[in-house]
C-alpha cells in the first residue's frame, strides 16, 4: 500500500507533521502526493477526508472495518486514475489546474460517502461502494476533449450487525442497487471494462429515516453522456418494511375501493395548485402509475405524503424535479389499518 493509502486509512494512529495534508509532505514522491502537498485547498480536503475516515470506522465491528478499509483502498486507486487522460495514475509530470480541481471534487465526494457511517434510529450503518474508470475511446484522438475518461460510482448503506434484520436489509439494498446500475456486479466479476466508456454515472443511496417499522433510503442517480448539454438526474426512494423484511408496498399504506384513482386526483389537484403554469401535462392520466409507486414517496414531511417527480416528467428540465405534499388529513379515508405503523412505526 502506498504511503498516502496508509495515511488515509490510519491517520488516527500515525504521528506525522501537520503542516500540510494528512501525511509527511517531505516524503511525497508521486504526482498524486505532490498535488496534495502543493495545493492548499486539496491539502485541506485530504486532511478532512482522513479525519472523516477515522470517524467513519469508529464503533464498527472488525468485519465492517475491514470492508470499509478495502473500500478506501479501492477509492484511492480510482482517485489516482479518474483525473488523468488515460485512466491510469500519473507517474511523471504534475496535475494541471483542471486535474487538481477534479481531485478536490473526488475528495469531497468521498467524504460525503463516509458521512453515511453513523448511528441512526439505534442502528449502525456504514457505506460500501464501488468505483470504475475507463478511457473514452472517442476522445483518444482529441487532445482538447474534456471527457477523456468515463467514471462510474456507487455507494450504498449496510447495517453492521449479524441479526436477521441486517441480513434482510443488506440483501434488499444490494439487490435494489444492482437494478439501478451494473457497476457492483461487473466489478465483483472482474468485468468493469464492460461499463459504458462514453458516459459518467453516479448512484448514491443514503439513509433518510429509520423507524421501528421502516428504513427509508434516498436514492440519487446521475448520468452524463460525454458531450451532452447537461446530465440527467433523479431522486427516488427505497423503503424497507421491517415487520415483514421486504420492500414497502403501496397496499401497506392504502386500501379501499378506488384508492388509486382518488390518490391520483389529489396529486393532480396539488400539482395544479403549486406548479400549474409550469406543468407540461395534458391531464393526470400520465401519472397514474407514478403516484402509486412507493419509490416516489417520501415520509419526511410530518404533515403529509410527499410525491417526487423526475426532471422532464411533469415540467421542463430547467424547472427541476418538483414535489407535492398531500396532507394526511386529505388521505385519511384511503389509509389502511397498518398506515400508522408505516408512517410512524407505531
Amino acid at each position: 500500500m502506498s504511503r498516502i493509502a496508509v495515511t488515509a486509512l490510519t491517520i488516527a494512529v500515525l504521528a506525522v507533521p501537520a503542516s500540510a495534508a494528512s501525511f509527511d509532505c517531505s516524503k511525497a514522491s508521486t504526482p498524486f502526493e505532490r498535488a496534495i502537498c502543493e495545493n492548499p485547498e486539496l491539502s485541506r480536503a485530504d486532511e478532512t477526508l482522513a479525519k472523516s475516515f477515522a470517524t467513519a470506522t469508529g464503533g464498527l465491528t472488525t468485519q465492517a472495518t475491514d470492508a470499509l478499509r478495502a473500500d478506501q483502498r479501492s477509492w484511492l486507486d480510482f482517485a489516482q486514475r479518474a483525473c488523468s487522460d488515460d485512466a491510469q495514475p500519473l507517474t511523471t509530470g504534475s496535475y494541471d489546474e483542471e486535474g487538481v480541481s477534479c481531485l478536490r471534487t473526488l475528495f469531497e465526494n468521498r467524504g460525503k460517502v463516509l458521512e453515511g457511517s453513523r448511528m441512526l434510529g439505534g442502528k449502525r450503518f456504514y457505506p460500501t461502494s464501488n468505483y470504475a474508470v475507463l478511457p473514452d475511446p472517442e476522445a483518444a484522438g482529441d487532445p482538447d476533449s474534456f471527457w477523456k475518461v468515463a467514471t462510474h460510482s456507487l455507494a450504498l448503506p449496510l447495517l453492521d450487525s449479524d441479526d436477521p434484520l441486517a441480513a434482510g436489509f443488506n440483501e434488499f439494498v444490494v439487490a435494489q442497487a444492482n437494478e439501478l446500475t451494473p457497476l457492483r456486479t461487473l466489478v465483483d466479476e472482474g468485468e468493469a471494462e464492460a461499463l459504458e466508456t462514453s458516459s459518467d454515472s453516479d448512484v448514491a443511496i443514503t439513509v433518510q429515516e429509520v423507524t421501528p417499522s421502516r428504513i427509508s433510503l434516498d436514492v440519487s442517480t446521475f448520468w452524463y453522456g460525454h458531450g451532452a448539454a447537461h446530465g440527467n438526474w433523479a431522486t427516488t426512494y427505497l423503503h424497507y418494511y421491517v415487520p415483514e423484511n421486504r420492500a414497502l408496498e403501496a397496499s401497506d399504506l392504502f386500501t379501499g375501493e378506488g384508492w388509486r384513482g382518488k390518490l391520483l386526483d389529489l396529486v393532480w389537484q396539488q400539482l395544479q395548485q403549486e406548479h400549474g403554469e409550469n406543468l407540461q401535462l395534458e391531464g393526470p392520466q400520465d401519472l397514474a402509475e407514478v403516484v402509486i409507486d412507493p419509490s416516489r414517496w417520501s415520509f419526511e414531511n410530518d404533515r403529509g405524503l410527499t410525491m417526487q417527480f423526475e426532471p422532464y416528467e411533469v415540467a421542463a428540465y430547467a424547472y427541476g424535479a418538483p414535489t407535492v405534499t398531500i396532507g394526511w388529513d386529505k388521505l385519511e379515508d384511503l389509509l389502511g389499518p397498518n398506515a400508522n405503523a408505516v408512517r410512524y412505526g407505531s
